[in-house]
Parts: structure tokens; sequence; C-alpha cells
């Protein structure tokens, strides 16, 4: 008889706790019309968000054009640092905990890795040529 008491607490705690989870969960504010693709005017529990259609990474935006740069390397550096890279290949290129060095890597080198994302790097849509090759030049400055 002892046995089953013991079961019989333990599956009504389980019971009760599962209860508890899914109604917080029902009743949390970001699982209902609050993020949906468009303004719901019967929805009136929460703040909603309406979430748009999904873009790609274009980074922090630069003032002035590559065309218009007299010197591509300081370009690139904000280039590279705009596009994420530093966090895997490190600060200088010459590899991080994840990422090999890139360090004297070529505009035709980048192109390569960049657009096919060998292992475990992301595929990056076409980088310009002008990115590239300003983002090339930071990499041969490096090089000592």
């Amino acid at each position: 008889m002892r046995n089953y008491t013991f079961a019989t607490i333990a599956a009504v705690v389980v019971a009760s706790l599962a209860t508890l989870v899914l109604s917080i969960g029902a009743r949390s504010p970001y699982t209902h019309a609050n993020l949906s693709a468009g303004w719901d005017a019967g929805y009136g529990r929460t703040a909603q968000v309406v979430v748009g259609p999904a873009e790609g990474y274009r980074g922090p935006g630069r003032a002035a054009s590559l065309a218009d740069a007299a010197d591509p390397v300081p370009e690139g550096k904000a280039l590279l640092f705009s596009r994420g890279c530093p966090s895997c290949h490190g600060l200088e290129g010459r590899g991080g905990a994840v990422g090999p060095p890139i360090i004297g890597f070529d505009a035709s080198d980048l192109q390569a890795k960049t657009m096919k994302g060998p292992g475990g790097m992301p595929a990056y849509e076409p980088l310009p040529d002008a990115e590239l090759e300003a983002m090339a030049a930071y990499l041969r400055s490096l090089v000592k």
C-alpha cells in the first residue's frame, strides 16, 4: 500500500506542474496574435508586434561609397567588421576560436569562401567586387 501512495503523490505533483507550465505558456504574451504577420484589430490582451518579411543582413551601413575611397584599407576593415567576420576569424583575421586565419586572402578567395560557406561558415549573398577588393586590401595590409 505504501508504494502506491508515493506513486500517486508523485503523479499528482507531476501533473500539477505540467498543468502549471502549460497554463503559463498559454497565457504568455508571446504565444498569440501579438507576433503575427498582420495587425489583428480583435486582439487586445497585450501589445502587438507586426513582423515583416525576413531580410538579409546589411550591416550597420557606411557614409562613404567604396568608389569614393582613396585608400581601401580602412573601408575593408569596416566591411569585415560590419559583416561579422572578426567574431569567428579574430580581430585581425589571424584565426579565432571558431574560424581559421583569413589574413592575406585575395578577393577571389573571399568570394569563393563567402558564397560557398565551407565547414561551419554561413554562406553570404554575393558580395560586390568593390567590397571584396577592399576587404582583401585590408587583409593584405595585415601580412607582416
